[in-house]
Parts: C-alpha cells; sequence; structure tokens
C-alpha cells in the first residue's frame, strides 16, 4: 500500500484521507464545507527570507516552518483568549524583519463577532493582542490585515464592517471609511509604486486611497503645528472620448481623485489662513490656492494651472463690443429664467461671467467621467425603474439606497436650485456655448474653449477642466505653504501620462 492508513483512526477520517491523496492529488474535496477540517486557509511566504512559510487552519492552528516545510512548529497554544478551533483569516509576515508576523481570527461560525488581531516581533514565541480600542457588539470579526511596506507603524485592517487604520503599529485604531461604505473587506493590498490602499469588499466594489501622506506620519511629524509632505509624482492625462460604440442612455461614472497634483498637509490646531503658492524652476508663481484650515489633515489639487499670459489693453472697438456680449449674454441668462429653464445652469453660467470660477461646471463633466468637447448622448425619457437617482456615479445608486420620493410627494429630494451638481445634463451648458463665442471669430469646435479664451484662461482653463492639454510643462516645481506664521516648501514632480487628447487645444 503506497499509503498506510493508521488503524487508529476512524472509518470517516480514512475515507477523507484516501480521497484527498488518492483521488484529488492532495486537496480536501469542498462539498458542502460544513464538515471539513483541519484545511488550510492561509498560507504566506516571508518576503525578507525565502523558506520562512506561515499556514493557519481553519480550525483554528497557526504554523511556522523556517525550512520550506521539511519540519513545522505548532504556535497555536500561544494565542491568549482566542477559543479553540477559531478561524484563522489572515497570517501577515512583515516586509520589514522576518521575526514580525501578524495573525488574525474569526469565530462568527460559533456566535462570536469579536475581533481577533495578533503580533509577534519573536518568530512566534509570544504573541500579544492589538485589538485594543476596535470596536465589538456587532460583525467587528477580521478578514485582514495588512502592514504598510513604507512605514513599518502602519497597520491596516478590514473587517466585516468595514476598514480600520493604525498608526502605532496596533496600540490604537480610528475608522478608515471616507467614502468607503459599511461594507465587508475581504482583501487589502498596498501599491508599492502608487502610495494607495486597496481594499477588496463583498459590496462589488474595489476601493482606493492614497496613503503617501500616512506613509510619512512619524512622532515628528506629529509633534509639528504644520507640517507638508512630500507629495508623489503627479502626471498630466487625458481622457479620451469613447470609441464609437454606443454608450446607452446613462453613463456609470465611480468619482475619481481630482485632477491635478495633490498637496497634502497637516495642522495641529484651526488655521484661519492657509496658502498654497506653486512656483516654477525660475521662482515665478505659476498659481496659488486657498487651503482648508481644519485641524488634521488636508488636500488641495495644483490643477497643473500656469501662469496666465499677459493680454494687451483693449480697444476702443474692443471694448465697445465686449460691453455689448456681456449685455447679450445677461439678456438671454434673464430670458432663460423667465422661460423656466433650469436656475442652476443659468446661475453657474452667471458665476463664470462674475467670477471666472470653472469649479461648478468642473464638476459635472467630471462627474459624467466625458471630456470637454464631447456632447453626452441624446435626451432619454426614462422609464420609472430607470430613473438615475444620487449617489456615487451616473448609472444608479448606491449599493442598498432606496429611490428617493417622486417630485412634490413627502420626503421628495430638493428641487433644482438645491440639487447637487451631478445631476445636471451636460448639455445644457453645451448650448450656452455660443453666448460666449467671441465677436467676429469663429469657434474652436470644442466646448468650454470659447468659455475660457473670452476669459483669459487659456490652457490653464483646460488643465482645470482635467481633460484637455496642461497648462504647464512637465518637470520640477515647487509648493509653498504659509501658515501660521510659518513657510515650508516641498517639490512637486510633473510628468506626462498618455497621449491626452490630441486636437483639443489651439
Amino acid at each position: 500500500d503506497l499509503f498506510p492508513i493508521s488503524p487508529d483512526l476512524s472509518t470517516i477520517d480514512t475515507m477523507k484521507i484516501r480521497v484527498s491523496t488518492r483521488t484529488t492529488g492532495g486537496i480536501t474535496n469542498d462539498a458542502t464545507g460544513a464538515e471539513t477540517y483541519c484545511t488550510i486557509v492561509s498560507l504566506n511566504e516571508s518576503p525578507i527570507r525565502a523558506g520562512i512559510l506561515f499556514a493557519g487552519t481553519d480550525d483554528g492552528r497557526v504554523w511556522l516552518t523556517k525550512n520550506d516545510g521539511g519540519t513545522w512548529e505548532d504556535l497555536t497554544s500561544r494565542f491568549a483568549g482566542v477559543p479553540a478551533g477559531t478561524y484563522v483569516t489572515r497570517i501577515e509576515p512583515s516586509p520589514h524583519d522576518s521575526l514580525t508576523f501578524f495573525v488574525t481570527f474569526d469565530n462568527h461560525r460559533n456566535g462570536d463577532y469579536k475581533p481577533y488581531v495578533f503580533m509577534t516581533a519573536d518568530f512566534g514565541k509570544t504573541f500579544k493582542s492589538i485589538s485594543a480600542n476596535l470596536p465589538t457588539g456587532g460583525p467587528d470579526y477580521v478578514h485582514v490585515i495588512r502592514q504598510d511596506p513604507v512605514n513599518k507603524s502602519l497597520l491596516f485592517l478590514g473587517t466585516d464592517v468595514g476598514a480600520y487604520v493604525s498608526a502605532n503599529k496596533g496600540e490604537s485604531w480610528q475608522r478608515f471609511m471616507t467614502g468607503l461604505p459599511t461594507v465587508p473587506v475581504h482583501d487589502l493590498r498596498i501599491h508599492p509604486r502608487d502610495h494607495e490602499l486597496i481594499a477588496a469588499t463583498h459590496g462589488r466594489g474595489i476601493w482606493i486611497a492614497d496613503i503617501a501622506a500616512l506613509q510619512q506620519i512619524n512622532d515628528k511629524v506629529l509633534a509639528e503645528d504644520i507640517h507638508l509632505f512630500a507629495p508623489p509624482t503627479a502626471y498630466q492625462f487625458g481622457d479620451s472620448p469613447v470609441e464609437g460604440q454606443s454608450q446607452g442612455h446613462q453613463v456609470f461614472a465611480a468619482p475619481s481623485p481630482p485632477y491635478g497634483a495633490v498637496i497634502t498637509y497637516r495642522l495641529a490646531t484651526r488655521q484661519p489662513q492657509v496658502r498654497i503658492a506653486i512656483l516654477d524652476a525660475a521662482g515665478d508663481t505659476m498659481q496659488t490656492l486657498n487651503g482648508p484650515g481644519a485641524p488634521g489633515i488636508n488636500r488641495v489639487a495644483w490643477p497643473f494651472a500656469g501662469k496666465p499670459a499677459p493680454r494687451p489693453p483693449l480697444g476702443a472697438v474692443q471694448k465697445r463690443d465686449s460691453a455689448l456680449q456681456m449685455n447679450r449674454i445677461t439678456f438671454v441668462l434673464d430670458s432663460l429664467d423667465k422661460a423656466g429653464a433650469n436656475p442652476m445652469m443659468t446661475g453657474m453660467a452667471r458665476q463664470l461671467v462674475r467670477t471666472g470660477d470653472l469649479t461648478p461646471i468642473m464638476a459635472i463633466f467630471q462627474g459624467r467621467g466625458g471630456s470637454p468637447g464631447f456632447g453626452p448622448p441624446p435626451p432619454w425619457n426614462p422609464r420609472p425603474g430607470e430613473q438615475a437617482t444620487g449617489g456615487g456615479g451616473r448609472g444608479g445608486a448606491a449599493p442598498g439606497a432606496a429611490a428617493p420620493p417622486a417630485a412634490g410627494q413627502p420626503g421628495a429630494p430638493p428641487t433644482a436650485p438645491a440639487a447637487s451638481a451631478a445631476a445636471m445634463d451636460p448639455s445644457a451648458f453645451q448650448q450656452l456655448a455660443p453666448l460666449f463665442q467671441i465677436p467676429g471669430r469663429p469657434s474652436s469646435g470644442g466646448f468650454g474653449f470659447e468659455f475660457m479664451q473670452t476669459l483669459g484662461f487659456g490652457n490653464a482653463g483646460f488643465a482645470a477642466f482635467g481633460g484637455g492639454g496642461p497648462g504647464v510643462a512637465t518637470g520640477d516645481y515647487v509648493a509653498v505653504l504659509s501658515a501660521g506664521g510659518k513657510t515650508l516648501r516641498q517639490k512637486v514632480r510633473v510628468e506626462r501620462a498618455g497621449g491626452g487628447l490630441p486636437g483639443m487645444l489651439p
């Protein structure tokens, strides 16, 4: 007999071993799975030293081998407070040293929903619980733990109700769920190049968070009143239009990070004014941004806008034509208001004329996932089940969200003036584009160009839209933060990604 079976084993055990060794090549058949235990459900190798392997099973056992599986050491008895037979969900070897690794357990199958998280720094001789202040009382059991490859004190945790972060190696935790719904987080990955945390959820989605600033957090940073983090490389890019195929009557678009170079800073206390100036290599100011002054980590995006080109003074005829054009714009907008046009549309057009602020219109175009110069699909009259609702994108509500009551019904959403900009159809602004065409000059054919040329934006306006060409050249710039009487500087690297949108610029 090539595979002798011990006479001490029961008939059921004997059959399991025979099936796994002779029929399936070592794999235990799942079947219903309820009666199958001793299955390895977590297997990992040390990224520091090859041959060090860790294994966890569905009956609560944790094993360690230092010689590629030649011999195994059972560590199961060293986890204080973990009930026997508790499912091992993840073993995470440290990317910083071979003596440290983390283990998480899940006992919800036995009605125990507590988070079990452990760490060892002596190769498994002893373990300490790092559950600390993780919540209990709900479905708080843990699926995954990850240690950041840059900052060894930075840990991330995925539970059945979301994600958590610790900046002190598990001594304390806090929720890390801005933009993430309450969903099970089954796996986590940290991108080594892009400095992003990637979460795989049971909510049919992938959630990505920029953690470049968190990777730079340490005791020195936390002790400072104001700190300006080193920004990651910023990329100029353009999203090309569709390839000609039909996209249907609605397009789903998930919220994306802001276009541009993200400047991140931390404030220990509230500041009345925060200014960020972007300088080029010659020390000339490209753009000055106002940042939030709230305590904590704040962000501002520089959309690669360069210094506005000098404009020659207007002649007498140009001043006359400019005044006539502004009167015409005001007259048309007044007429549209009287005719019952969408007040949000006309209000944004007035704001654009008055201040040159493109932010509200940018939100509409970026919310669709489209690019300036390309029209939306033809108008669509949806049936009741196809009504677009608020949420993450243009194709429906967020998972689990109920449709709002119809207009006029109790609890109905606010009317157009207070509605979200994401609910606006960009075609409305395309209808207004001819108003902003420079008199006596043919249109360039791309919506937004005449808007910005008339108001003196030029290429910087296209940079603000995030779809056309860059407002500045690639290269190194300097972000200068001024707040609380202090001035801090960090280099900003700008690079080009892809080919952008040819033909969008003059």
